[in-house]
């Protein structure tokens, strides 16, 4: 069985967009011929795809850096670069993804979530071609893909949970009414990992999730079920399998376990329906046990079961079945439209002094507009210029206080500045 990872940090890079050329037509018996640069491809996006396949974030573990594909180049003759292939990643269902502590997906149904949007391809000179500029010498660059620190949090996506103090036989009447195949042994802990398994019940269905034993104190970090109790958030109903029949057991006292434990992680928990599955009708302490939990808890729903002897399958699964049909939580359908969209706010435009006679300029905006627009030509470097001043640039440098023949610095590019030519 794969090892369960429920948490993991990753970082997540989509596709730069292709560059834009610049190129013209070279043809026999055709003089001038006219620019046909083409633009760049666009850069693959991820994806994050819900797989009910899968219950574990083990792949994504050992990942921890996914990059979708660059889009290509343009070409000459006006041929486009081709699209960078997107990265398609199956996750679990339930799985939530962050990124600076924003929730940017809740991957709920089996369906594609655009988690790192792709860069867009730079334009050909192709595109510049004007009755003013018949033969420019204008390209861009492809912006960059999207890029985060992402972190991931999978909280199981079922609809009942089953919950219980070790060996109480969660384990065991998950994989009687269910298709699921836990781990089951006379001994606590057995279940070390969530279990999830489909169960039918007539034409209908449900998936049951076995939750590894909880114990007293477990939401303060005792035992397992600190690990796991989180699972029980999406539930939307709670399970309780409760040992009535063996001497040494106290049913009473098992079940405000539990639940003060639900109630100490989150207190939505306490408030979800519950059904008690009295487990080990068979054994001799049941009966007594049963008629002193009536008595103190006469309003929670009992279903008596016999794991090994003679289980009550048909009336656990409609019992279940009957309270989900009461439930109105409608969390899931809702998960979509409450994704919050990351927004990042523009850095303002900022000049530093590096030494006696050199300054750097920073900024979002500035970066942006450097990064599109390729120096490989004249024209590029006057349209930098242009974007440059509108953007403010230029006004804000006579302000500063730099003088002729300073050096100013944009990343990695260099010039020197003279008032009167800008």
């Amino acid at each position: 069985m794969a090892k369960f990872i429920d948490e993991v940090d990753l970082l997540v890079q989509a596709g730069k967009g292709g560059n834009g050329i610049i190129s013209f037509r070279r043809e026999a018996n055709v003089d001038r011929g006219g620019p046909d640069g083409g633009d760049g491809g666009d850069g693959g996006s991820i994806y994050f795809l819900g797989d009910t396949g899968q219950n574990t974030l083990l792949n994504l573990y050992l990942e921890k850096h996914l990059k979708a594909e660059d889009g290509e180049n343009g070409k000459p003759k006006n041929a486009y670069g081709a699209k960078g292939q997107d990265l398609v990643v199956k996750v679990p269902l339930g799985t939530m993804v962050y990124s600076n502590g924003n929730l940017i997906a809740d991957v709920v149904n089996e369906e594609k979530y655009l988690i790192a949007k792709g860069g867009i391809g730079g334009k050909g000179n192709l595109h510049f071609k004007s009755s003013r500029n018949t033969a420019p010498r204008i390209c861009e660059n492809g912006t960059l893909g999207e890029k985060f620190d992402l972190h991931l949090t999978l909280k199981v996506l079922a609809d009942v949970g089953f919950v219980g103090k070790p060996s109480a036989g969660k384990s065991t009447i998950l994989s009687l009414i269910s298709n699921a195949k836990p781990k089951i042994a006379d001994y606590e802990f057995t279940t070390l990992v969530p279990q999830l398994g489909l169960v039918k019940y007539y034409e209908n269905s449900f998936v049951a999730a076995d939750l590894p034993g909880i114990i007293k104190n477990a939401s303060e970090g005792k035992g397992l079920g600190i690990q796991f109790l989180k699972h029980i958030e999406r539930c939307k109903v709670i399970a309780h399998i409760i040992d009535f029949g063996s001497l040494d057991k106290n049913p009473i006292e098992d079940y405000k376990i539990i639940n003060n434990e639900l109630k100490s992680y989150n207190l939505r928990l306490e408030k979800l329906p519950q059904v008690v599955i009295a487990n080990k009708s068979d054994l001799e302490g049941f009966e007594k046990n049963l008629k002193t939990f009536k008595a103190k808890f006469p309003k929670v729903k009992i279903v008596e079961n016999s794991a090994f002897i003679n289980p009550n399958i048909i009336e656990i699964k409609g019992e279940i079945w009957k309270i989900l049909q009461k439930v109105k939580d409608i969390n899931t359908e809702k998960a979509k439209d409450e994704v919050v969209v990351i927004k990042f706010s523009q850095d303002p435009i900022k000049i530093n002094k590096l030494n006696a006679n050199t300054w750097e300029i920073s900024g979002e905006n500035v970066y942006k507009i450097y990064d599109k627009i390729p120096l490989v030509s004249r024209d590029n470097l006057w349209r930098l210029n242009a974007k440059l001043r509108d953007l403010g640039v230029f006004e804000l440098i006579k302000q500063t206080g730099v003088k002729n023949g300073d050096t100013i610095k944009i990343r990695d590019f260099e010039f020197t500045w003279d008032e009167e030519n800008f």
